[in-house]
């Protein structure tokens, strides 16, 4: 399956700047009071860290060609070893030690800096839930070992630091960055790094990540570069953030490293939904009150059990699986709340901060509270998935949808690079709409590519809302429309990103199945609200839409093991979203 879905995000920043907003971030976990809103301000800090550590390493390995463990990188090593033993230390003792001070960063800010960095982001702390206490969890197995740490970068240099954090050992050796084609990555050391692993070959190796992926290929390169300097395989363990193996791309050599690898892995549950008073369930007890039973888990359309009628799962729609947000239904307090993953560190507070916004303008619930990762929000427990409720007025409908497209292309403007550009968007649909439609497809995609100039001169970004699902509109007993899970899908791992506005009214006509007459009408409110392109451009951001939209239950059917409901529903959404291709093609 060769369909184009995924995207990276990174930024350009300046070393001197990151340490500055590093800096503060450690002041505001000084003055916070003691408890689970410290440990998550403690728990951003070090993700903030890792990302600068990983852009200090890479740009390092640019200028020597290869891993090898610079000053720089040790120093950023030195900084998340501590950070992650305070964290580690503040969660056993429920939140309750004395924070880490600035003082850490003195070191790293006395050395010469490059200009620019680039800083990626780390999808398992913003997306997946991936939290380096695990990782800490995990390390128990090697406490009192002499074990080398080694992260793989980008999230692996803040996980290594919890490995090495949690088993009480030195900070890691180096991170290195694995290169190459995505599924056949391959690590190189340089030639000071390379001497300190050989010297260390007969003792313990642990190799630290978020993976394995779809390949395995990043944790398989590591190993392979240890055995290429003499570490026997049976001394490399490997601390990654799910049990799972690789994925269907990993090739034999993979499969049989991973194979043979020790494995070590603490899963989210065992930890997060422990009872501690930084659990889940307990860390925004000062604000909602005390659960009164477990949360019910959510996640991968769990979240349908309770939408949709009891019993009934005729009604239900897709689920897109392992990609969805955890989410927790918790009760406590004497009402129902929604426990969403939102982000370790700012992906939390730029959600949390969206979320005050909206319900500001009356188009969402107010959001309670951000603790460690998790924005809780009220349930509306009168509000019915649209495709559940009685059809409303369609005068209703587009009320409803222009006014949140509206103030979302007013409130949340973008930087031009925060998401893919036209020409990428348009190549992503060209690459999906020939792997599903063949030939067929080279007309309207030609049809689309000449009016690019034009998209390109006027396309302002915005953090759009970015969902193209009928039942993320509930209807409220009253009749009332909401907008749910409009938080951060600009910021998810598809490649879209943020972009002009009329990228959601093309989401809106395949959620809402708006005609093309009423998209139009939509996008000349949107319009009206805010600039960027005319709504004349509407049919290229329809083409491209339907297409990612294609890719993304390709996807979704590719997984393994799947109920034969389950693939129903995703088969049905892909045929949607390949018939709503047909026609944006046929229209272009």
């Amino acid at each position: 399956m060769s369909v184009r879905w995924f995207g990276d995000r990174e930024r350009e920043a300046e070393p001197g700047a990151a340490l500055a907003a590093l800096r503060a971030r450690l002041a505001g976990v000084a003055a916070a009071a003691p408890g689970p809103e410290r440990h998550g301000l403690l728990a951003g800090a070090l993700v903030e860290a890792s990302a600068l550590a990983q852009g200090l390493a890479d740009a390092e390995r640019a200028a020597a060609g290869a891993d090898d463990g610079g000053p720089a990188d040790r120093a950023a090593l030195d900084l998340l070893a501590a950070l992650a033993r305070a964290l580690w230390a503040s969660w056993r003792a429920g939140g309750r030690t004395a924070p880490p001070g600035p003082e850490l960063l003195a070191p790293l800010e006395r050395l010469p800096r490059p200009a620019a960095i680039r800083l990626r982001r780390a999808e398992g702390h913003a997306l997946y839930a991936v939290y380096p206490e695990c990782h800490a969890a995990a390390a128990r197995a090697l406490a009192g070992s002499d074990a080398v740490v080694i992260g793989i970068r980008s999230i692996g240099a803040g996980l290594a630091a919890a490995v090495a954090a949690g088993a009480g050992l030195a900070p890691p050796l180096a991170t290195v960055r694995p290169v190459g084609p995505p599924f056949r990555r391959e690590v190189h050391l340089g030639p000071s790094l390379a001497a300190r692993v050989a010297a260390a070959r007969r003792g313990v190796f642990a190799v630290a990540d978020e993976g394995p992926g779809q390949s395995g290929s990043s944790l398989a390169a590591a190993v392979a570069a240890l055995e290429a300097l003499g570490v026997p395989a049976e001394r490399v363990h490997l601390f990654p953030s799910h049990a799972g193996g690789p994925g269907p791309e990993a090739g034999a050599e993979i499969l049989d490293r991973w194979a043979r690898a020790a494995r070590h892995h603490v899963p989210f549950e065992a930890l997060l939904l422990a009872d501690h008073p930084l659990a889940l369930h307990r860390s925004a007890e000062d604000v909602l009150g005390r659960a009164e039973a477990p949360p019910a888990d959510l996640s991968a359309g769990g979240w349908r059990r309770h939408a949709f009628a009891p019993g009934d799962q005729s009604a239900w729609p897709p689920s897109q699986g392992w990609r969805e947000r955890r989410k927790y239904l918790l009760r406590a307090g004497g009402r129902s709340w929604l426990a969403r993953f939102a982000g370790l560190g700012a992906a939390g507070e730029a959600a949390l901060a969206r979320a005050r916004a909206l319900a500001g303008a009356g188009l969402g619930p107010a959001p309670a509270a951000l603790r460690h990762g998790f924005l809780f929000v009220p349930w509306l427990e009168d509000a019915v998935p649209l495709p559940a409720a009685p059809p409303p007025p369609r005068a209703v409908l587009l009320d409803a949808a222009t006014r949140h497209l509206a103030f979302i292309a007013r409130a949340f403007p973008a930087a031009p690079d925060a998401g893919a550009g036209p020409a990428a968007l348009l190549e992503a649909a060209r690459a999906n709409a020939l792997e599903a439609l063949g030939g067929d497809a080279r007309r309207g995609l030609d049809a689309a590519a000449a009016r690019l100039p034009e998209v390109v001169r006027w396309a302002r970004p915005v953090e759009v809302d970015g969902t193209a699902d009928a039942w993320d509109w509930l209807v409220r007993r009253d009749g009332a429309l909401v907008k749910a899970d409009a938080l951060d899908h600009h910021a998810d791992h598809g490649l879209a990103g943020c972009q002009d506005a009329l990228w959601d009214v093309a989401g809106a006509e395949l959620a809402l199945g708006l005609t093309s007459s009423e998209g139009q009408a939509l996008a000349k409110r949107v319009r009206a609200a805010a600039p960027g392109a005319p709504p004349g451009l509407l049919p290229f951001y329809r083409l491209c839409r339907a297409a990612l939209e294609l890719a993304r239950w390709s996807l979704a059917l590719g997984d393994g093991a799947l109920d034969p409901a389950e693939r129903v529903r995703r088969q049905g959404a892909r045929a949607a979203a390949e018939g709503a291709l047909r026609r944006a093609l046929g229209a272009a």
